[in-house]
């Protein structure tokens, strides 16, 4: 076969596997003329199913990958819009065909979102576009999931996936995936890092290159984000089949404590199976979200309480409901903010809904009550003021179960970050939330795609972060950090070079960070930070810590 051309993309996902290649076509489907004669009532039809289909598989899969669940929960609400119908039945009305009349309406809608100044609406474009995909396979009779004639555990190639196709298919059919389009924050890689499964996103003419090189195989490396082409001898070379690298974790060779981060009960298994020193983040939103109303005491004591125990004796830091910004929840009115993103979000938006936080307060209390490894950890604090609110309402629930937890707080603001000798008093712990502190810093959404400068590698970042650090350790307060850089392993390395005092990652990335940070040293670590902190570019710096 030729000689093999490897391709560069995003890194999505860490994590190294190989496997035969499951490659999904792009290739125009003839309608029929039942298909094109299709009226409003079997578009109607038609679109009920899909919205049931996607409710299933995100009933299904929730426990997996509770984000992805919430996209397709979504993307139900959407197949069922009324203002969706009513555009295709206009179009049916003035003469096109089913196919036409769908396509044409979607792309109206999801052109309005994208012209509108709500980010979060703008994003949805992307759903939008998917239901009419969906709604076109489900008039042909078409499975919803492209990958339906995945039979092999595979590395999946396509120019882009949707969590319709990844989520249909079965647990362990996909060793990696690789996309031309999309970014770190696509939905393809939110599902990867999610299951654990490598993924290089961003992969520009990976279908023409592997067509060139008549590759059976793949060799996918989610962490550097490379693909290599593989033949069927190079493939048997790869151990045979399909395989993703598992890596027995010396976590005893990391200088910091080795933590995860999870959105499920099922997220808190996998890190406790994994041997994890911890869950530094559980998110609560899973709970909240996608559903007709806010789970109570009960519901949620019982989820604290399970995920203690998995974990048990290391600590679970449970973080109190994020919502607002493009977190919204179906059964709080829209504020009608004109940057959600700057708007009543986090401790803010819990605060002020007793509805939402006297529940998990309750049952936070209640869990820590039988549970000493129970964390509190509350998101997007501004100022002393909120954290004096907080404290007195945990300790007044702990007086009366007997124990008040542990309390902390993210550091995701600049204004936080350089200010937290400020909270002296009112937090046992921190733990920095690089992705929303970087975004504020450098004015740069997080959702989209900037060069590196504009990266948590900016020398401005870089800094911010170690004043965050210097300004908790002044006044003795331990430091956690459980945003995107934890996860790289140049950026463990500068976090620990800092003297932070745990790492909290996807479980998919402690490999590669145990093994960078065990090659380093701590003496080598703190050498790199010193040296990423004097860089002129974030390039300079990036190099440096690679």
């Amino acid at each position: 076969m030729p000689e093999p051309e490897a391709i560069r993309g995003l890194s999505a996902s860490p994590g190294r596997a190989s496997g035969p290649l499951f490659t999904v076509e792009e290739e125009p489907q003839p309608w029929s003329p039942d298909v094109e004669a299709a009226t409003s009532e079997a578009v109607a039809a038609v679109a009920e199913r899909v919205a049931r289909q996607l409710e299933d598989l995100a009933g299904d899969r929730r426990d997996r990958a509770p984000d992805a669940a919430a996209i397709l929960e979504a993307q139900a609400l959407m197949a069922r819009d009324p203002a969706l119908q009513a555009a295709v039945d206009e179009s049916l009305a003035a003469g096109r065909g089913a196919p036409a009349a769908i396509a044409e309406a979607t792309e109206s809608y999801a052109t309005r979102l994208e012209q509108t100044e709500d980010a979060y609406l703008a994003a949805r474009a992307a759903d939008v576009r998917e239901v009419g995909r969906l709604l076109l396979a489900g008039l042909t009779g078409r499975p919803p999931s492209r990958l339906a004639g995945l039979a092999e555990p595979s590395v999946v190639l396509a120019r882009e996936l949707t969590p319709a196709d990844t989520l249909a298919a079965e647990p362990g059919s996909i060793v990696a995936f690789v996309t031309e389009s999309g970014g770190t924050t696509s939905h393809v890689a939110i599902v990867a890092r999610e299951l654990g499964i490598p993924a290089v996103v961003g992969a520009a003419g990976a279908l023409a290159a592997a067509r060139r090189a008549a590759a059976t195989g793949a060799l996918v490396d989610g962490t550097a984000g490379t693909v290599s082409w593989l033949g069927p001898e190079e493939l048997l070379k790869e151990d045979s089949g399909a395989g993703r690298e598992l890596v027995a974790l010396d976590l005893d060779a990391a200088p910091v404590p080795i933590m995860a981060n999870a959105g499920s009960v099922a997220a808190v298994r996998a890190a406790a199976d994994l041997r994890l020193q911890g869950v530094g983040l559980f998110r609560t939103e899973f709970l909240f979200l996608s559903r007709p109303d806010p789970p109570g005491e009960e519901e949620q004591a019982e989820t604290y309480e399970v995920a203690c125990a998995l974990m048990a004796p290391y600590p679970v830091v449970v973080r109190t409901l994020d919502a607002g910004s493009d977190k919204r929840l179906p059964y709080l009115p829209v504020a009608g903010e004109p940057n959600p993103a700057l708007g009543r979000r986090g401790v803010r938006l819990w605060l002020a809904n007793e509805g939402l936080r006297d529940p998990q307060v309750r049952a936070l209390a209640r869990t820590a009550a039988g549970h000493e490894n129970l964390w509190v950890m509350v998101p997007m604090v501004g100022a002393s003021e909120e954290m004096r609110e907080v404290r007195d309402l945990f300790e007044d629930a702990g007086r009366r179960r007997g124990r008040t937890p542990p309390l902390g707080m993210m550091v995701e603001l600049p204004a936080t970050a350089v200010a937290l000798d400020r909270f002296g008093g009112l937090i046992d712990f921190v733990s920095i939330g690089t992705n929303d502190l970087v975004q504020y810093a450098l004015g740069a959404d997080r959702e989209l795609e900037w060069p590196p400068y504009l990266s948590e590698f900016n020398p401005g970042a870089l800094r911010l972060i170690a004043e965050a650090v210097r300004s908790a350790h002044r006044v003795d307060v331990k430091v956690g950090v459980c945003g995107e850089l934890a996860g790289r392993p140049e950026g463990a390395v500068f976090l620990v070079g800092l003297g932070v005092d745990s790492l909290s990652l996807g479980a998919a990335s402690a490999g590669p960070v145990v093994r960078a940070l065990s090659r380093t040293g701590v003496e080598g670590c703190r050498e790199a930070a010193r040296a990423a902190l004097e860089a002129g570019s974030a390039e300079e710096a990036l190099a440096l810590l690679s």
